[in-house]
C-alpha cells in the first residue's frame, strides 16, 4: 500500500469517527477512533507508519503544533495560583514513573533491557486531558482539577520527552553518566525555554511590523501562527535545546502577551481558531486511529509464533504497566490534595475521607495517555549505534498502546460515575424559554417597524425567525403531541375550504383542488405515527400550491387560487387561538410552534413569492437579509435588557450572544 493510499485511509477513518462519535456520545472519541483503525488493521497488513520514515518526524509534525496549540491556551490565571502542584506533577511524577515504571517492567519482562524500559516509562509520564474532552457533557470537574490537568499536560510533555530521549540515547550507545545527564537535562532544559522565548518574541515582532504596514490579513496571521511551532523546534533543535520546551515557551510568551481588542484582531483570532481546531482534531485523530492499526499489528505475530503464550505474557505487562503508572499517580494526587485540603481547611469543613479519596481518583483518572505518549513511543529509532536493532522496539510501542487504550478506557467509564454531570434540565429549559421569549420580542418589533416598501422583505425576514422560534418550542412538546394538534388544523382548513365553496366565495373547482392538496399532507401525518416531520410536509404542501399557481390555469384562476390559500392559512392560525382554552399546557406549546409554521408560510405567499418577476424577487432577498441583520442587532438587544433585569445569567447571557455571532457571521457568508 503506497503512502498517499495511507493518507486517503486515514483521513476516512478521520471522517467516519467524526460520525460514530454523534451515534455513541457515551464513548469518548479517542476510543471511537482507535477502535476504527483497529478495524482497519485487521484488513491491512502495510505498517501505516511507513508513511513517516523519519521517526523524528514524529515530533516535529505532532507533539510539536499540538504543544504550542495546548500553550495558546492556558489559563494565565490558574497557572500562577496552582504553579507548585502542577510543577509537581509535570516534573516530579514524570521522573518517578520513569524510573519506578522502567524498573519494574525490567524485572517483569528481563528481555527488555533496562534503558529501554525506561523509555517506555518515560513515554508513559504525560498525560492527555484532551482525550477525554468529548465525554466533558458527563463529567462534572472543579476548576482546580482542570487547572491541575490542563496545567499537567502543558509541562509534563516536555519533561517526558527529555527524559525519553535520555534513555533513548542509553539504550543505543550503551553509555549513561549521571553527572553529563544532569547537565545535558540543564542545557535542553532552561536553553529551550530561551531559545523559546526568543523566537517567540521575534516572531512576535515581525508580526507586529508587518500589522503596522497595514499588510497582515487574517490568512497571513493563521500561516505565521501554523509555521510558529515548526521554526521553533527546529531552530532549538538544530541549536542543541529542547525543541519541545521552546515550543511550549513561545506558545506561553504569546498566549501571555496583551493584545488590544479591535475589529481585526478579533477576526484574526476567530480565524484561527478555526484553523487550530481542525489541525488539532486531524493531528489528535490520526494518532489514535495509527494506534488502533497497530494493535493487530503488532499482536498478530505474537499470537502466530507463540499460540497464545507470548500474548498472554504481553497482555500481562500492559495491565501492569497501566496499574503502575495509575498507582503512582493516585498516590501523588492523593498527597497533594491531603495538603492543599490542610491548607484550606475551611474550605473542605465536615468533608471525610470518602471525599478526598473520590476528588483524587477523578483528578487521576482524568489524565489518561494518549496522542503525545504514542507519538512518542513511534520515535523510537529502529537501530542502535552498532546497526544492531533496537531491543524489543514493537513489544515497548505495544505495551504503550495498551496503556493508552486501558487508561482511556478508564476515564471514558469510571470518571463519570465518580464525578457525573449536574443536572442542567431546569436550566437548559431556563434558557429555552428566554430564548424564545427574545425571538417573539425581536418578531414583534421588525413588525412594528416594517413600512409599505419594507413590508414584503420583513415578512419573509420574520419567517426565518419563525423557524427559529419553533425550533425552540419543539422541544417542548412531544411529536405525537404535535402531530395530532396539526392533523386537527388541517381538518379545520379543509372544513373552512368547504364551506367557502359552498358559499360561494371560491370556485368549487380550485377549492377541491386545494382540500385535497391538504388531504394528501393529513395522510402524510397519519401514516407517519408519532413523528412530526411538520415543517418539511408543511413546506412540500406550500411548494405544490405554489406549482399550482405557476401552472396552467390561467391569470384570474392563479389569482383566486392564491387568496384561497392565503385565506385557508390564516383560517389555521385563528383555528388554533381559538381552541387555545381547551389546550393542557403542553398541547399550548404545540399550538405556538404550529400557529408559528403557518404564519411564516402565509408571509411567503404575501412576500411577493408566487407571481412577481426575478428581479422583484431578488431585491426582496436583499431587503430581508438587512432586516434579519437589523433584527440580530435587537436580540442582542434584548439579552442585555434580561441580563440587567437579572432574569438572565452572565452564562447564559454569554451563550445567547456567542449564538447571535455565528448567525451575523453567517449571514455576512450568504
Amino acid at each position: 500500500m503506497s503512502s498517499f493510499e495511507i493518507i486517503l485511509l486515514l483521513i476516512g477513518c478521520l471522517l467516519a469517527s467524526s460520525v460514530f462519535s454523534q451515534v455513541l456520545p457515551r464513548v469518548s472519541l479517542p476510543l471511537v477512533q482507535i477502535a476504527l483503525g483497529a478495524v482497519v488493521g485487521l484488513f491491512v497488513t502495510a505498517d501505516p507508519t511507513q508513511v513517516f520514515r523519519d521517526p523524528k518526524l514524529f515530533l516535529v509534525l505532532f507533539i510539536a503544533p499540538l504543544l504550542f496549540e495546548e500553550s495558546r491556551h492556558a489559563d494565565k490565571q490558574a497557572l500562577l495560583r496552582f504553579w507548585a502542584p502542577v510543577a509537581s506533577l509535570a516534573v516530579g511524577l514524570v521522573i518517578v514513573t520513569t524510573l519506578t515504571c522502567g524498573a519494574a517492567l525490567h524485572l517483569a519482562g528481563p528481555n527488555i533491557p533496562l534503558a529501554a524500559a525506561f523509555a517506555l516509562g518515560a513515554a508513559l509520564g504525560p498525560t492527555d486531558a484532551a482525550a477525554v474532552a468529548a465525554m466533558g457533557a458527563d463529567v462534572t470537574l472543579t476548576r482546580r482539577q482542570k487547572s491541575l490537568l490542563s496545567g499537567e499536560a502543558l509541562f509534563n510533555d516536555a519533561s517526558g520527552v527529555v527524559c525519553f530521549e535520555f534513555a533513548v540515547v542509553a539504550a543505543t550507545t550503551g553509555e549513561f553518566s549521571a553527572g553529563h545527564a544532569a547537565a545535558t537535562f540543564a542545557t535542553d532544559f532552561f536553553g529551550g525555554i530561551a531559545v523559546g522565548l526568543v523566537l517567540g518574541a521575534l516572531i512576535a515582532l515581525v508580526v507586529r511590523k508587518v500589522r503596522d504596514l497595514g499588510l497582515e490579513t487574517p490568512t497571513e496571521h493563521v500561516l505565521f501562527e501554523v509555521l510558529t511551532p515548526f521554526v521553533t523546534f527546529l531552530a532549538a533543535e538544530e541549536l542543541g535545546v529542547s525543541g519541545i520546551l521552546a515550543v511550549v515557551s513561545a506558545g506561553l510568551l504569546m498566549r501571555l502577551s496583551p493584545r488590544g481588542l479591535t475589529v481585526e484582531a478579533s477576526r484574526h483570532a476567530l480565524a484561527s481558531e478555526n484553523v487550530w481546531e481542525l489541525l488539532t482534531f486531524a493531528i489528535n485523530g490520526t494518532l489514535f486511529v495509527l494506534l488502533g492499526m497497530k494493535l493487530p499489528a503488532t499482536l498478530g505475530p505474537i499470537l502466530r509464533v507463540s499460540q497464545g503464550t507470548d500474548a498472554a505474557a504481553v497482555c500481562g505487562l500492559v495491565i501492569l504497566a497501566t496499574a503502575i503508572v495509575v498507582g503512582i499517580r493516585l498516590a501523588w494526587v492523593l498527597a497533594l490534595e491531603k495538603i492543599h485540603r490542610a491548607r484550606h481547611a475551611h474550605e473542605y469543613a465536615g468533608t471525610d475521607t470518602a471525599a478526598l479519596v473520590r476528588s483524587a481518583a477523578v483528578t487521576c483518572l482524568s489524565g489518561p495517555k494518549g496522542a503525545v505518549t504514542l507519538s512518542i513511543m513511534l520515535t523510537l529509532p529502529y537501530l542502535t549505534a552498532d546497526g544492531t536493532a533496537f531491543p524489543q522496539r514493537s513489544l515497548l510501542i505495544f505495551v504503550a498502546s495498551g496503556v493508552i487504550l486501558l487508561t482511556l478506557l478508564l476515564a471514558n467509564f469510571i470518571v463519570p460515575v465518580l464525578a457525573p454531570a449536574e443536572d442542567t434540565t431546569e436550566a437548559d429549559a431556563a434558557l429555552a424559554r428566554a430564548r424564545a421569549q427574545i425571538l417573539r420580542a425581536v418578531i414583534d418589533e421588525l413588525a412594528e417597524r416594517a413600512t409599505p416598501e419594507t413590508r414584503a422583505a420583513t415578512r419573509l425576514a420574520i419567517r426565518s425567525y419563525r423557524e427559529r422560534l419553533d425550533s425552540v418550542l419543539e422541544v417542548e412538546a412531544s411529536a405525537e403531541t404535535v402531530r395530532d394538534l396539526r392533523v386537527r388544523v388541517i381538518d379545520e382548513q379543509i372544513a373552512f375550504v368547504s364551506r367557502q365553496a359552498a358559499e360561494g366565495r371560491a370556485d368549487a373547482e380550485l377549492a377541491e383542488r386545494y382540500a385535497a392538496a391538504l388531504e394528501q399532507l393529513r395522510g402524510a401525518y397519519e401514516l407517519h405515527h408519532g413523528v412530526s416531520g411538520g415543517r418539511a410536509r408543511r413546506r412540500a404542501h406550500v411548494m405544490r400550491v405554489s406549482r399550482a399557481l405557476r401552472g396552467q390555469a390561467g391569470e384570474e384562476q392563479r389569482h383566486e387560487l392564491a387568496e384561497l390559500h392565503r385565506a385557508a392559512e390564516r383560517h389555521a392560525v385563528d383555528a388554533l387561538t381559538a381552541m387555545s382554552g381547551e389546550l393542557t399546557d403542553e398541547q399550548r406549546r404545540a399550538a405556538r410552534m404550529i400557529a408559528g409554521e403557518h404564519r411564516a408560510h402565509l408571509a411567503m405567499c404575501l412576500s411577493g413569492g408566487y407571481g412577481e418577476g426575478a428581479r422583484l424577487r431578488q431585491r426582496v432577498r436583499e431587503q430581508a437579509r438587512d432586516i434579519e441583520a437589523e433584527g440580530l442587532g435587537l436580540e442582542l438587544e434584548q439579552i442585555r435588557r434580561l441580563h440587567d433585569a437579572g432574569r438572565l445569567s452572565t452564562r447564559a447571557a454569554r451563550e445567547l450572544r456567542e449564538e447571535i455571532y455565528l448567525l451575523q457571521m453567517g449571514l455576512d457568508a450568504r
